[in-house]
């Protein structure tokens, strides 16, 4: 089975049973068993992600910081190697490996929003600038253009023992509410509610810190209107952006994120008002 055979590549054999995770919009993944542990086995979209060695070398980077800092309180992926690679490319397509993350403990705003902050805070505290492999907006804004993740959903967290910050391939270089403003989104994405935005937002900044400025912190709630106005734009170019889904869900989820945008309008005040609250004199 090529799944195994790649496995193999990665010094991964014996593997016992495959299976396909129907989860993401642009990857596909599997989730291994083996004799001696758990593996993640993923396949990137080359439509989407055209240069798997900037992404590689963006990981690596990434991985080094969290080595570095290893009591940081958030993880990432222990992945695997061939070659001293942690990618590999084998028939036309571009595999990453790593050891599974146990789930540990149920969705939690707080713990959210304190691994994205965290994530923020280790990145940006190395000696180092993100590639960037790809872009998906053209804004320019007098803030710090910083290293973030780019894709900060509920999904690429897993809640274990120690909370890890998954699916590095869209790490990058922009501005901090991109981070902000995703795991926003994604914390209210099944219904707007402020108990979830207030704990979501305390998790942030103690994740964060002091990191950000004070012109960034005012940007907070702007920059999360952009970044769910980016992503409604992306879905209603259609199924190009998200190949996983049809063009009929695309459009639906488009409609779905207007209704979310309607409402951060609409909570504007108190939004703001959790944000300086939180962050005190900070703002």
């Amino acid at each position: 089975m090529e799944i195994r055979r790649i496995a193999s590549i990665f010094g991964v054999n014996n593997v016992i049973d495959v299976k396909e995770l129907k989860i993401g919009h642009i990857n596909r993944t599997f989730l291994l068993d083996c004799p001696h542990g758990r593996y993640i086995l993923q396949s990137l979209n080359r439509e989407i992600f055209k240069n798997p060695d900037i992404i590689a070398e963006n990981t690596e980077m990434i991985v080094k910081a969290f080595s570095g800092n290893p009591d940081c309180g958030v993880s990432v992926p222990d992945f695997l190697r061939s070659g001293g690679r942690i990618y590999i490319e084998e028939n036309g397509e571009v595999w990453r490996m790593y050891r599974y993350i146990e789930p540990f403990s149920e969705y939690s705003p707080y713990t959210h929003g304190f691994a994205v902050g965290r994530f923020l805070r280790v990145i940006n505290s190395c000696d180092f600038k993100l590639q960037i492999p790809r872009k998906l907006h053209e804004v320019d804004l007098p803030l710090p253009i910083r290293n973030v993740h780019g894709d900060t959903k509920a999904d690429n967290i897993i809640f274990g023992k120690t909370p890890a910050v998954i699916d590095l391939d869209t790490a990058s270089r922009d501005y901090a509410f991109v981070d902000f403003g995703d795991m926003l989104r994604s914390v209210t994405s099944d219904g707007f509610d402020m108990q979830k935005i207030h704990e979501a937002v305390a998790g942030f900044a103690e994740g964060v810190g002091d990191l950000l400025t004070k012109d960034e912190l005012n940007n907070l709630y702007g920059g999360t209107l952009l970044v769910i106005t980016w992503l409604c734009e992306r879905y209603i170019e259609g199924n190009k952006n998200f190949p996983n889904k049809t063009q009929e869900q695309c459009l639906e989820r488009h409609r779905q994120l207007v209704v979310q945008l309607e409402d951060f309008y609409k909570y504007k005040n108190d939004i703001s008002s959790v944000i300086r609250t939180i962050f005190g004199k900070a703002i």
